[in-house]
C-alpha cells in the first residue's frame, strides 16, 4: 500500500484538533459582571457570589471609588453582599499607591474568588491602583476562574477605555489622563445609569465619533452584563444597550437594545440569542412594560393606564400625593413625577 494511501487513511481516522479561539473582548477564564448602579436584586448579587465560589468563598470588596480616606472592616457597603449570602467579605482600600504596589497589601487577593468594585468616582480607583501589584492581583483573580464585578463607577473601571473619569465631574465623558480603565473587557467602553440619568445618547454623541474602533456597552440601574469569554448575557430588571454593533440599531436610535435573558457576542458584535425568540411576546410588549422604568415610573400601572410614582432613586413626598423628588445628588436632576391622574402615554 502506498504512502499516499496510508496518509489519506490516517487523516480520516484521526479526529481533527479544534483549536479554540481566544476571546477578543472578554476573559479567557472567569467572569466579569458589569452593573449599571442602583439597587440590585438577588439575581445579580446572588450570581456574583455563585461565580466567586459560593457563600464560603472569600470576596474582596473595594470601596475606594467612594472617596473616603478610611473604610472600616465592617463598612456598611458590604451589607448587600452579606445579605445576598456571602459569609467572608474583606474590605480592601488605600489611597497610597506605594502601599497598593506592595506584596503585603495585595496578598489577600491570592485567596479571593471574587472582587467587587463599589460605586463613586472612577478617578479614585485609577489614582490608587492603576499599574500597581494590586491591579495585577485583580487580574489574577479572573485568570484563576474567579469573578470581577462592579457597579456604577465600579462598572466603568472594568473596561479598557474609561468613561467619566474626570476629577472635575462625571458629566465629562472623556477625560485626558483618565481614559484608561483596568481592561478586564478589551476594546470596550462602559457607561451606567444611562436611563435614570438620561445618558442614552452620550456614547454615540461623544465617544464613537472619536473612537469608532471601540464597542460601547451600557446598562440601566439594577441591570448587568454577565460576560464569560466573548458572550455577554443580560440579567437584572431593566435593559442594556450596545453602541457600534454590526447589526442594525433600534429604529431611530443610536444603539441596539438588549433585554434580560438576551445574549450578545461582544467579539463578533452580534446578537446570539433573544430571550423572547420562542415566545409569542413581542419586543413592543416588553417595551411597554419597561417604559415606565425608563422614565422613573416602574410597573405595575393601574387598569386605566395611570402611572404610579416610582420609589426607585426617589423619595415620595408625604405633603402632596402623587409627587416625588429625587434624592439629593450632584449628578442627578430634580424632577417631579406626574400627578397620579395624568394618563401614562407609551
Amino acid at each position: 500500500m502506498s504512502i499516499k494511501i496510508l496518509s489519506t487513511i490516517a487523516a480520516l481516522l484521526i479526529p481533527a484538533v479544534v483549536v479554540a479561539q481566544a476571546p477578543k473582548v472578554g476573559p479567557e477564564h472567569g467572569s466579569v459582571l458589569v452593573v449599571g448602579g442602583g439597587s440590585l436584586g438577588p439575581e445579580v448579587l446572588g450570581k456574583f457570589i455563585e461565580l466567586a465560589g459560593g457563600p464560603d468563598a472569600l470576596i474582596v470588596d473595594v470601596p475606594t471609588a467612594g472617596g473616603d480616606s478610611v473604610y472600616p472592616a465592617d463598612w456598611q457597603g458590604t451589607r448587600s453582599l452579606k445579605a445576598a449570602g456571602a459569609k467572608h467579605v474583606v474590605v480592601l482600600h488605600t489611597t497610597d499607591r506605594k502601599l497598593a504596589d506592595s506584596d503585603s497589601f495585595a496578598a489577600v487577593l491570592s485567596r479571593a474568588g471574587g472582587v467587587w468594585f463599589e460605586g463613586g468616582r472612577q478617578w479614585h480607583l485609577v489614582d490608587s491602583y492603576a499599574g500597581t501589584k494590586t491591579e495585577k492581583a485583580f487580574h489574577d483573580v479572573l485568570a484563576r476562574g474567579g469573578v470581577v464585578g462592579g457597579s456604577s463607577a465600579g462598572a466603568s473601571i472594568l473596561a479598557s477605555y474609561l468613561l467619566r473619569g474626570a476629577r472635575e465631574g462625571n458629566t465629562i465623558i472623556m477625560a485626558p489622563g483618565y481614559e484608561e480603565g483596568f481592561g478586564f473587557l478589551r476594546g470596550v467602553a462602559i457607561d451606567q445609569h444611562v436611563v435614570a440619568r438620561e445618558r442614552l445618547a452620550d456614547l454615540a454623541d461623544s465617544l464613537l465619533p472619536r473612537h469608532p474602533e471601540l464597542l460601547g456597552i451600557s446598562e440601566d440601574e439594577g441591570t448587568a452584563w454577565l460576560v464569560r469569554g466573548d458572550t455577554g448575557e443580560i440579567i437584572g430588571r431593566n435593559k442594556a444597550f450596545v453602541y457600534g454593533s454590526r447589526e442594525p440599531n433600534d429604529p431611530g436610535k443610536p444603539f441596539l437594545t438588549l433585554y434580560p435573558g438576551d445574549r450578545y457576542d461582544l467579539g463578533a458584535r452580534r446578537v446570539l440569542h433573544r430571550a423572547n425568540a420562542e415566545s409569542a411576546v413581542s419586543h413592543a410588549f416588553i417595551d411597554s412594560l419597561f417604559g415606565g422604568v425608563a422614565r422613573g415610573l416602574p410597573p405595575p400601572f393601574s387598569s386605566r393606564g395611570t402611572a404610579r410614582c416610582s420609589s426607585i432613586g426617589r423619595t415620595a413626598s408625604r405633603r402632596k400625593p402623587g409627587t416625588c423628588r429625587r434624592r439629593p445628588s450632584p449628578t442627578s436632576r430634580s424632577a417631579a413625577c406626574p400627578p397620579a391622574s395624568t394618563p401614562w402615554r407609551r
